[in-house]
């Protein structure tokens, strides 16, 4: 049996979130081939196991009866317990944490150093793709077609206010929409169709992160949803239009809604050639940003049948198991094919040279030093 690592919740807005894509592929993983260990992450960034961890209850109240876990650097192994601590070697870990402190290359860069293969892409797709700003940068850098944007920072919305409206509204008329660069479920997201509520947007932006994204909206258009797997090249899935869709979708509108039927209509009537664009920009940006896994981009569709990118999503929610089920690929299958994914991608990066002998350190004469001390 393999030992599989599940990393959940997180100090993160997004952690109740990932707590739900976490049950979900809990419930879902193939208990016949993997020993699962649920690494829960609280919200002091705290890595525990935690009783009761398929009750979504459990993380509504403090948690008291937890098992702490500690990494062994370099070693694929951890050590789970109190006083008598047991060790565990581990095969691969599946990422579902969501937003910073996870999903931004943070985990990426824990497992590395703990030489155990991850789930999701790596240091730089992962944080790449979650600074809105920077990965707009990138799609702007190679011709990805976007909305219109600009952004300002914490410290010169305090130093002039004034002038970074004036700035703004110099390079875009209204509405707008205003979002923290690092975030996700349409937390921080705001619509403003005159001075004031750019400023109250700008405002609520801030309390979530110190650069803030402003961004054409665009009215009249359908968002178009696409999943991507693999490693560098990627397979596709079905393609997703979520309706009463206006502006954008708003956290109650994403996760809290009572009745959830008729909220998307999977494999949308789009023009052909819509329909070959999406699947081509996907496959190029996944290519580009060097992402590997599962992912989901969430593209725009204006009422020309212009294709604008809006994001991309290194851990979507739920994994995004449901736009593959359309291709015959139900929820177990696809952590399989996660679980592969990693273990080829780890396979592949170890087999790079990381160690170069040169002479420097015996050349080296202790006598350098002196000149620098004194």
């Amino acid at each position: 049996m393999q030992n599989i690592l599940v990393f959940y919740g997180g100090k993160s807005v997004e952690h109740d979130i990932s707590v739900i894509t976490a049950i979900q592929t809990l419930k879902n993983i193939n208990k016949d081939k993997y020993n699962v260990f649920p690494i829960y992450q609280t919200k002091n960034n705290n890595f525990v196991v935690v009783k009761d961890y398929l009750n979504p209850k459990t993380y509504t109240k403090e948690i008291k009866q937890f098992k702490k876990v500690d990494f062994l650097f370099g070693q694929n192994k951890i050590k789970i317990g109190k006083i008598f601590k047991k060790t565990y070697k581990l095969d691969c870990a599946i990422n579902c944490l969501h937003g910073i402190n996870g999903e931004d290359g943070t985990l990426s860069a824990l497992m590395n150093l703990c030489n155990i293969p991850l789930s999701s892409s790596a240091i730089l797709g992962s944080s790449l793709c979650m600074d809105k700003i920077i990965m707009k940068d990138v799609f702007v850098a190679n011709k990805i077609p976007c909305v219109d944007y600009t952004y300002i920072t914490q410290k010169d919305y305090n130093l002039n206010k004034d002038l970074c409206v004036f700035n703004i509204l110099e390079k875009m008329t209204f509405p707008l929409i205003v979002k923290p660069s690092n975030l996700g479920s349409s937390i921080g997201i705001t619509k403003a169709t005159n001075k004031q509520e750019l400023c109250d947007a700008i405002e609520i932006a801030l309390c979530y992160d110190k650069r803030v994204i402003i961004e054409e909206c665009l009215e009249n258009f359908k968002e178009i949803n696409i999943s991507c797997l693999g490693n560098e090249d990627c397979e596709l899935s079905s393609m997703e239009q979520p309706i009463n869709w206006q502006d954008f979708l708003n956290f109650k509108d994403k996760y809290q809604q009572k009745d959830k039927t008729n909220t998307k209509i999977l494999n949308p009537n789009l023009d052909d050639r819509v329909k070959t664009e999406i699947e081509e920009l996907a496959k190029k940006m996944f290519k580009i940003f060097d992402l590997s896994g599962v992912v989901r981009i969430d593209f725009m569709v204006d009422k020309n049948n212009k294709v604008y990118v809006n994001e991309i999503n290194t851990v979507p929610g739920s994994l995004a198991f449901y736009l593959w089920k359309d291709k015959n690929v139900e929820f177990f299958e696809l952590i399989d094919k996660l679980i592969t994914l990693a273990k080829e991608k780890h396979a592949q990066n170890i087999m790079h040279k990381y160690n170069f002998t040169s002479s420097v350190l015996s050349d080296f004469k202790g006598q350098q030093l002196n000149k620098y001390t004194k």
